[in-house]
């Protein structure tokens, strides 16, 4: 679609991703293995976009693989979420458990609970999920 867009003449294009494919690709784990992070970012770059706007991104240096010439934002869901909760008026912010899926996790759930608290909600609690995999896959 940026292809599209460039050869139409657009003036500037700025490209919303709400999931960033290989966004979980951000190191190298083994050699000879790629960084497809970067790699999609280069590749975006390549076709010409202006801007990028990434809705939770897994990493924050994933905004580092692109150049200085191109922009990069990061939405956070947790802002709309907390809108929806404190707009729900028939559902009580009470009793309210944040949950972790991993321990990855368990600095964006600390930082929705303290925006609960900024809203008034006390006494929230904090969880956290540990998985365990038998085997890869």
């Amino acid at each position: 679609m940026v292809s599209t867009m460039r050869r139409a003449s657009a003036k500037k294009i700025n490209v919303v991703i709400p999931y960033y494919g290989y966004a979980r690709q951000d190191r190298k784990t083994a050699p000879r293995v790629p960084i497809s992070a970067a790699d999609v970012a280069r590749l975006l770059e390549t076709v010409g976009v202006d801007r990028v706007v990434l809705v939770d991104v897994h990493s924050g240096q994933i905004q580092g693989f692109f150049g200085p010439r191109v922009p990069v934002d990061n939405l956070e869901a947790n802002l709309v979420a907390m809108n929806y909760f404190v707009e729900q008026k028939q559902f009580p912010l009470k009793d309210i458990v944040v949950v972790s899926p991993d321990a990855g996790g368990v600095a964006r759930a600390k930082n929705f609970q303290s925006m609960l608290s900024s809203v008034g909600v006390r006494d929230s609690t904090l969880a956290m999920i540990i998985k365990q995999r038998k085997g890869a896959g």
